[in-house]
């Protein structure tokens, strides 16, 4: 994809702003919570842009790492829940709780990070 200015976050964040100080004072209190709602959501959409190509990358490293494997991102996913299922990794292996620890608390980065304010990385 070229390199295009604004950046899609950049526009995502003039939306929010606009949303929130433009909008949200005109209307009813009721839109002004559906815009609240919005506004987090393009918040929540901003964060994945800037964050999921970074932290999906980290994960398949983990995930080859654990499974001793190549693959994509879903191919490592779903091995690794068919090698749970079998067994063939313990459910208490401390290499795999440290990834799955890792993989909720980068969802919630993007999610949620008020969820990690006492989290650093």
């Amino acid at each position: 994809m070229p390199n295009s200015r604004p950046l899609a976050t950049d526009l995502l964040a003039i939306v929010q702003e606009y949303l929130e100080n433009e909008i949200s004072p005109q209307v009813s209190p009721v839109h002004q919570f559906q815009l609240k709602i919005v506004a987090r959501v393009l918040s929540t959409v901003k964060r994945e842009m800037e964050l999921a190509p970074q932290l999906n990358s980290a994960e398949t490293e983990r995930l080859k790492a654990l499974l001793r494997r190549e693959g994509s991102f879903d191919e490592l996913n779903t091995a690794l829940a068919k090698a749970i299922r079998a067994g063939d990794i313990a459910v208490d292996n401390p290499t795999l709780l440290a990834h799955l620890r890792t993989s909720i608390e980068d969802a919630l980065r993007i999610n949620n990070p008020k969820w990690l304010v006492n989290r650093t990385r």
